[in-house]
């Protein structure tokens, strides 16, 4: 059976990542006979932001005001809500600092939970407003994931991870990576951006003709 690689450079708060993922995901779903290993590399959007920035705050700062990030906060939400995706920007609360979120992130692909986590981080952010810098959320999110109580607190109770977190950021630095989502084929073939079903499907098929 043939094998894939696909090593994924996103972060909690781009909404494009969460889109891009599940694009791929349908892509995947047309090559049933490929044998899929996806690997999460954490990459943060806002790195020197404290936690739990006020969100209007943040978006007055970030987008240029309110107005203008109404209408690319509509563009995403209908981009999501053709994926299946519920997006709800006007109930946001807070920007949160995702170094924390990526560090458990970083536990589950200890134990092959990524991909149980990753969509019940995402989904606190865009679909359910949660402050993914409360620790509380963050522990239930991750124990709802299957991953143990006791490591995921010795994870938020420490500096675990934060070395894997840091020498994710370099790659994606040494790679000239300046937005998420990011796709690497096989490590030779690159996708930026939550590109189409399509597009998605041609780099799979091309990635496995490179020798």
């Amino acid at each position: 059976m043939t094998t894939l690689t696909i090593d994924m450079f996103s972060d909690i708060v781009c909404p494009w990542c969460i889109i891009g993922g599940v694009r791929l995901d349908k892509a995947l779903a047309q090559r049933p006979d490929i044998t899929v290993n996806k690997h999460w590399h954490p990459y943060m959007l806002n790195p020197d932001q404290p936690a739990g920035v006020d969100w209007q705050s943040f978006v007055a700062s970030k987008f240029g005001g309110s107005e203008r990030a109404a209408q690319m906060f509509a563009n995403v939400t209908q981009a999501a809500a053709s994926e299946g995706l519920t997006f709800d920007f006007e109930s946001i609360v807070t920007s949160p600092n995702t170094r924390d979120c990526h560090r458990l992130m970083l536990l589950a692909g200890n134990h092959g939970l990524t991909w149980q986590l990753a969509p019940l981080l995402y989904n606190g952010h865009f679909r359910d407003s949660l402050d993914l810098n409360d620790h509380a959320v963050l522990h239930n999110l991750a124990t709802q994931a299957g991953l143990p109580a006791d490591e995921v607190s010795d994870v938020l109770n420490g500096d675990v991870f934060n070395d894997g977190v840091d020498e994710s950021l370099m790659t994606a630095q040494h790679l000239g990576i300046r937005g998420v989502p990011f796709f690497i084929f096989n490590r030779r073939l690159a996708v930026s951006g939550a590109q189409p079903v399509e597009v998605m499907l041609q780099a799979i098929d091309k990635a496995l003709t490179l020798d």
